[in-house]
């Protein structure tokens, strides 16, 4: 997902050697902050402070964002919100961090003019390709060189995924991006040769 970001700002600023299309997999919609928000309400949304947490990580965050220095690490519960926190704050990821936060992919996508291929699956939990989907769509709309395909079976690494979405969690979807007896989806795959053969032939 930020790989598809560094591919786009890549394209548009580059003076030679441009690549003749994208494959974007995982690709936000949202900024990268909202993205990370709904990541981490999904995991905490049924503990029993949730509501406190999540306060906790967007006061934290607003200082982030306005350049404060961090004062609510001392209240951050141990976990994956303290972990963020502390990795947005550390020396080595600014200011990129604070940057990338802010980054919204569809305006800079609509910018590219040459043919791009949109890959979300509908089993990917990082990336939700309704609400992500749709907010690329909006902003490509009219584009005939922009496409979309939403895999029914792919997780976020375009593995095939048999569970229900609904059934998936952070944990067990994650497990199961190298876990050995998992493979590519081949409705993945078909879909991004299919596109490859139809740009060859232009």
């Amino acid at each position: 997902s930020e790989g598809a970001i560094h591919a786009v700002n890549y394209q548009l600023q580059v003076k030679a050697n441009s690549f003749k299309g994208l494959v974007l997999t995982g690709t936000p919609g949202r900024t990268v902050g909202d993205v990370a928000r709904s990541q981490v309400f999904s995991q905490i949304k049924n503990l029993p402070d949730a509501k406190t947490q999540l306060k906790l990580y967007d006061e934290a965050i607003a200082d982030f964002l306005a350049n404060r220095p961090l004062t609510h690490e001392v209240s951050l519960p141990d976990g994956t919100i303290k972990i963020i926190v502390l990795s947005l704050w550390a020396p080595a990821n600014l200011p990129f961090s604070r940057e990338l936060w802010n980054y919204s992919l569809p305006e800079h996508l609509a910018k590219v003019g040459e043919p791009v291929l949109v890959v979300i699956g509908k089993k990917d939990i990082q990336i939700d390709w309704k609400i992500d989907g749709s907010e690329l769509e909006k902003a490509t709309a009219g584009k005939t060189t922009v496409s979309f395909v939403y895999p029914e079976n792919a997780n976020h690494v375009l593995k095939h995924e048999i569970k229900p979405r609904e059934k998936l969690n952070a944990q067990s979807a994650t497990l199961r991006y190298n876990s050995p007896n998992t493979q590519l989806d081949q409705a993945t795959i078909d879909a991004i040769f299919n596109w490859l053969k139809q740009q060859a032939q232009k």
